[in-house]
């Protein structure tokens, strides 16, 4: 449950920058291999089993088991002292996130990009830096997240990070470095998330919502909702 980010509030809110593409492989954090991500590698593909969901009116995460995915992209964030976030990013606008410690993954969540909204630079800088932060914005101790569906459902998601008592905390800034099938050169993506989650009704699973206000560093602004759960290695079968 990202436990290594939560000790970020301990010190310095920034994340340790990623290092130049040439230190890793296909993306990977150095010394490291498809083999410790179960087989999950750029360019190859992906089929997460995850049948149970269905029995779950409750969530609001949608997952087909049958299909294999593309990975069309990894990305990799270097937190320091030996902990890393893996992204593998599908071709279902989805993708599995492995969190890192010692060259030991320790735990796999799997999101959708649920919601998107575009923002000027503007709106972007008034997000992150804004003097008066308000109920429901990036770093809020609640948000909302309404279903896309026509039911109109809406789901309450309190915050993981930053301190449990206070009505706002700080997001965490993240720079990551992406590497795609298309180029063999990797791109600097940054981030400011907040990581949220709550209990589906009737199972022993969480639901999360990773709020995250991103810049492109191409000129795109954006902020996402990304709306996931938590994957075992089982239920992971990579080709």
């Amino acid at each position: 449950m990202f436990k290594t980010l939560k000790s970020l509030f301990g010190a310095p809110e920034t994340a340790k920058q990623a290092e130049s593409s040439a230190t890793f492989s296909a993306g990977l954090p150095i010394g490291m291999t498809p083999e410790d991500f179960e087989g999950l590698r750029l360019d190859g593909r992906v089929r997460v089993k995850l049948a149970e969901l269905s029995a779950f009116p409750d969530i609001l995460f949608g997952w087909s088991s049958e299909p294999y995915h593309h990975i069309a992209a990894v990305g990799h964030v270097d937190l320091g002292q030996g902990a890393h976030l893996v992204r593998f990013y599908l071709d279902n606008d989805t993708w599995l996130q492995a969190n890192v410690e010692n060259q030991q993954v320790i735990e796999y969540k799997l999101f959708d990009f649920y919601r998107v909204t575009h923002l000027s630079d503007g709106e972007f800088d008034a997000l992150i830096n804004a003097d008066d932060k308000k109920a429901g914005q990036l770093g809020a101790q609640t948000i909302s997240v309404e279903a896309t569906d026509a039911t109109g459902r809406e789901c309450q998601y309190r915050r993981v990070w930053g301190d449990e008592a206070s009505l706002w905390s700080p997001p965490v800034l993240l720079e990551e470095q992406v590497m795609t099938t298309e180029s063999v050169m990797t791109r600097s993506v940054t981030h400011h998330a907040m990581l949220y989650e709550r209990q589906i009704d009737g199972a022993e699973r969480m639901e999360y919502v990773l709020l995250n206000a991103e810049n492109d560093g191409e000129g795109g602004f954006m902020l996402v909702q990304n709306l996931g759960v938590d994957v075992t290695s089982i239920d992971i079968d990579a080709i």
